[in-house]
């Protein structure tokens, strides 16, 4: 009998074949098969729950799921056994907010506060280069968006860039 054990924090969490995972990474590809250039069936978002068939034969960093009816392969970094915490709430605590339209707003991403900054700052030498570090960062990532990621991901032979979509588009450009 196969088992999976995945590594979160230091401890090993098994998961026995029909089992439960949950998708972990904004834009999880599900693909026909363990090929970064197969086609991908569908687009997973975080907390998506899947049922675990088995590592792929061929290729154990690509496991064999099953999600809403269709069956393909997810990378093995893009599942937990865990579902991933979604739950964000507002300043005020009164009104949650859609983690989803969350994440892909970037603002989960975006900026060091002001009072980030100063902490960095004021506590010497290496946090404060480690503040002008991910300022600079920060400043890059404002000027690279879908188009530019996706002539990256080309040039590198990477995954190709998927955006905010809910479903994959079947066949290859």
């Amino acid at each position: 009998m196969a088992v999976l054990a995945l590594c979160a924090g230091g401890t090993t969490l098994a998961v026995k074949p029909d089992g439960t995972l949950y998708v972990k990474a904004r834009n999880t590809r599900l693909m026909a098969n363990a090929s970064a250039t197969a086609d991908a069936i569908a687009i997973l978002q975080p907390g998506k729950a899947v049922t675990w068939k088995g590592a792929d034969p061929k290729n154990k960093q690509w496991h064999r799921v099953e999600v809403d009816g269709k069956k393909g392969v997810v990378f093995q970094s893009n599942l937990a056994a865990q579902p991933p915490n979604l739950e964000l709430i507002t300043k005020n605590g009164e009104q949650k907010v859609d983690p989803v339209a969350y994440a892909s707003s970037g603002a989960a991403v975006k900026g060091l506060s002001q009072g980030a900054i100063d902490y960095g700052n004021g506590k010497g030498t290496n946090y404060a280069e480690a503040t002008k570090q991910i300022q600079k960062l920060e400043e890059l990532a404002g000027k690279v968006g879908p188009a530019e990621m996706d002539a990256h991901a080309r040039k590198a032979g990477l995954f190709r860039v998927v955006g905010p979509k809910e479903t994959a588009s079947r066949g290859r450009k």
